[in-house]
């Protein structure tokens, strides 16, 4: 029998954990749901332990097989045997997961991010156990928290589940979204459109603005009202909720026509909205669901024809990546050489190149910024190697991001093969874009020329000298400096500039700590060509 083919989107929330797969019979994303809960969606985000369970074993195979599930439960079963069962229940997995706390179940510690990535394993494969055979083409997780410790979890279950690169991917909620909206018909996104999210912590408004020419962009306005709509100031009150929603509704749709708004949260759950429903409703379709999220992840893991139209834009959230970030090759030209590229959301944004420098130790780290293509430059000069030929010192150069507009550039002394050994340094360089261009702007209201900043690494106790050897010529390679792009991600620290040495790398590199170590490879950007984004058939 032919194993079916499965896409699937993932919502991964606080409190509950959503999953869709693509339905190949209606052509569209259908919401999954356990037998011991089939009036919802959403599954509760416990696990249960039980080691008669655990004698009894669990049938793992496939993509399971390499994470030990042996007595374990999750979501709605997890919930029914909690009352049934001797064992033992954990909750609040993913707040622990952001505290980064150890969790004891029956004298066993466990880190909380392991287990938010047996929860998610498990959600998959209490839905899979009812297939006869399955392979998963495609999952992507969609993420209420782009929290970096949440991120490097979920990644966690790309490596659990030995997905490859092009067999998963991470979104935020709202990129999801976006995904979900513009598979709806097109008409609903002639003008702007309104995103209400109402979650346990309060409302949000996202409008999605789309540009009509050259260049094609989406951009999203994000608005808090959380202060002035929350559950916790309500509770079951729901005709003060309803009057306090009208101003916030007109106050939202105030500002430009709004073709079409969707509503998502269980703060939507009810059925409170009267005085609210009239005012929203004028000129405008109006839509509610509790899956919008994890139907727009199913929609992106399915990608092909799925992904074109909102692929002609270029998607900017308050999670996006805005710059280039490369290389000055002191050419005479100038010339730009990337190490990234911007255009993705951050924790989806990574780059690495290797280069032999000349004599010189400084290194020109170039920012561009997408859309107006301005450009601001930082100097690093490296202190601390030892005297070599030239062009027999071999340098990583890497870009790691820990917001949509802050990182680090990590370089890596990488030797010349046996003949010059690594002398497993590593210098770490923080960047914030936003105080950089806050920096020329000031020098440039000041008509002065911006100061190139230089920065000292010395990782080395004893630093050897740097003067070049002058007993004989220097050995020339037959190779230009080697600069190809070779993507790799890896977490940011919290010091402004670090050397540390290559037995502290693995505690910044998340994604070596979870086997991920395939280079992802992006394609060149011209502005504004460089564009993201999908598209799907009309759903629900």
């Amino acid at each position: 029998m032919t194993d079916t083919q499965l896409y699937l989107g993932l919502d991964l929330s606080p409190e509950y954990t959503q999953l869709s797969f693509y339905n190949v019979d209606t052509h569209e994303p259908e919401s999954a749901y356990h037998e011991e809960a089939k009036d919802t969606y959403m599954l509760p985000n416990i696990l249960f332990y039980s080691a008669y369970h655990k004698r009894a074993g669990t049938v793992q195979d496939g993509c399971f097989k390499f994470i030990d599930l042996a007595g374990w439960c999750a979501g709605a079963k997890a919930s029914a045997y909690r009352f049934e069962e001797k064992g033992t229940v954990v909750d609040q997995i993913y707040q622990k997961t952001i505290d980064q706390e150890d969790i004891e179940v029956e004298g066993k510690r466990y880190k909380a991010e392991e287990l938010l990535v047996k929860l998610m394993a498990l959600q998959i494969k209490q839905f899979t156990d009812h297939l006869d055979g399955f392979v998963i083409r495609r999952l992507t997780v969609t993420v209420a928290d782009t929290s970096p410790r949440i991120i490097q979890a979920v990644r966690g279950l790309k490596s659990a589940l030995r997905l490859r690169d092009d067999e998963f991917n991470i979104v935020s909620h709202l990129d999801s979204g976006l995904c979900y909206i513009f598979a709806q018909p097109e008409p609903l996104r002639n003008n702007s459109v309104g995103l209400f999210d109402f979650g346990r912590d309060g409302l949000n408004f996202y409008r999605i603005d789309l540009t009509r020419k050259y260049p094609l962009i989406v951009s999203v306005q994000h608005t808090d009202y959380r202060d002035r709509m929350n559950m916790r100031k309500f509770g079951r009150n729901y005709e003060d909720m309803d009057e306090a929603f009208v101003p916030v509704v007109r106050e939202a749709m105030g500002e430009v026509f709004i073709s079409s708004v969707f509503l998502t949260g269980v703060g939507f759950v009810e059925n409170w909205m009267k005085q609210s429903a009239a005012v929203l409703c004028q000129g405008r379709r109006v839509f509610v669901g509790q899956n919008i999220y994890t139907k727009g992840a199913c929609f992106r893991s399915l990608g092909g024809t799925y992904t074109d139209a909102l692929g002609r834009y270029f998607i900017d959230t308050e999670e996006t990546v805005k710059n280039n970030i490369g290389i000055n090759l002191r050419d005479g030209k100038n010339t730009f050489w990337p190490i990234v590229y911007g255009g993705n959301e951050w924790f989806n944004t990574r780059g690495r190149v290797e280069l032999f420098p000349d004599e010189s130790r400084r290194i020109q780290i170039v920012y561009q910024d997408i859309l107006t293509e301005e450009e601001w430059n930082e100097t690093i000069e490296i202190h601390g190697l030892p005297a070599r030929p030239k062009k027999t010192t071999k340098l990583s150069i890497e870009v790691e991001y820990s917001a949509s507009d802050k990182g680090a550039i990590v370089i890596r002394d990488l030797g010349f093969g046996s003949l010059y050994p690594t002398t497993n340094k590593i210098y770490r360089k923080e960047f914030d874009i936003s105080a950089l261009k806050r920096k020329f702007e000031e020098n440039q209201r000041t008509d002065e020329q911006a100061e190139a900043v230089v920065y000292y690494g010395t990782a080395s106790p004893q630093p050897e000298s740097e003067a070049e050897p002058e007993s004989e010529a220097e050995p020339e390679p037959d190779m230009e400096p080697d600069m190809e792009p070779d993507m790799e991600p890896e977490q940011g620290g919290d010091s402004e500039l670090e050397t540390v040495s290559a037995e502290a790398a693995p505690e910044q590199d998340i994604e070596s700590e979870n086997g991920d170590d395939e280079p992802v490879v992006q394609s060149e950007f011209n502005i504004p060509s460089y564009l993201r984004g999908q598209h799907f058939d009309p759903g629900e």
